[in-house]
Formats: C-alpha cells, sequence, structure tokens
C-alpha cells in the first residue's frame, strides 16, 4: 500500500478558493482541477468552516431533520387539534346560555318552572314507580 500525505494547504490559499468559488468564478470541480486540489470534499469543508459551520456527519443530520420535522409536524397537528376544540367549545357556551335563556323565558311566557330546585321533594307517584324497578 503506497499510501500519498495529505496535502496542506494554507489558511491564505484556502480563503482565495473559497472566495472564488462562493463568488461564482469558478465551480468546485473547476476549482479542484485549476489548483490541483485532490481531495473531492475538501472545498466544500473549507466553506463550511469559512461559514462558521461545524463538520457534520450526515447520516446524523438526516435523523435529526427527520426527528425535528416529526416533532414539528405532531406540535402542528396538536395546535389545530386545540384550536377545533376551543371552537367547539365555544359553540357549546353559546348553546348554554342560549338554552338557560330559552328557559328563563318559557318561565315566564308559561308562568311555570321549569328550572329544578335543588332540595325538592319527590312526587309519591315518582317514588313508587323507581321502588319497583
Amino acid at each position: 500500500m503506497n499510501k500519498t500525505k495529505p496535502t496542506i494547504y494554507s489558511v491564505s490559499f484556502k480563503q482565495k478558493v473559497v472566495e472564488e468559488v462562493l463568488s461564482g468564478k469558478y465551480t468546485q470541480a473547476e476549482a479542484r482541477l485549476i489548483y490541483g486540489i485532490k481531495s473531492k470534499s475538501g472545498i466544500l469543508e473549507w466553506i463550511r468552516i469559512s461559514q462558521g459551520q461545524e463538520r457534520r456527519d450526515r447520516r446524523r443530520i438526516t435523523i435529526k431533520t427527520l426527528t425535528d420535522m416529526q416533532k414539528d409536524q405532531k406540535a402542528e397537528s396538536l395546535k389545530r387539534r386545540i384550536k377545533e376544540l376551543e371552537k367547539e367549545l365555544k359553540i357549546e357556551r353559546y348553546k348554554s346560555l342560549l338554552y338557560e335563556k330559552l328557559v328563563e323565558v318559557a318561565e315566564e311566557e308559561l308562568g311555570i318552572e321549569i328550572k329544578k330546585k335543588y332540595g325538592a321533594k319527590q312526587s309519591h307517584k315518582l317514588k313508587k314507580s323507581q321502588n319497583l324497578r
């Protein structure tokens, strides 16, 4: 096995290549050919470093991204469900108010008591029918 030593480039050289690639003067492949850079991903790494990004493991990024996406989707789903439930609750509150008002109007118009009085005694007929069951 005859391995060659990795070439070490100066910081100024790396900056020059990165600037030329980012400005659009050359593509990464063209810059590799022009400057004789052997590493296929070297320029990409230099760009990442120049932009303050650290070296990354693609598999971890993919897994993390999927997990984050799933969390975001679940959060959105829960937010939608909360809005639906709040809307249903609002409707039920309006129904409750409407029924209360309906009972009040019926009591006034018909002159009968519809609301249950707490502590009221049951009629004898009702007690007997419940005991027979």
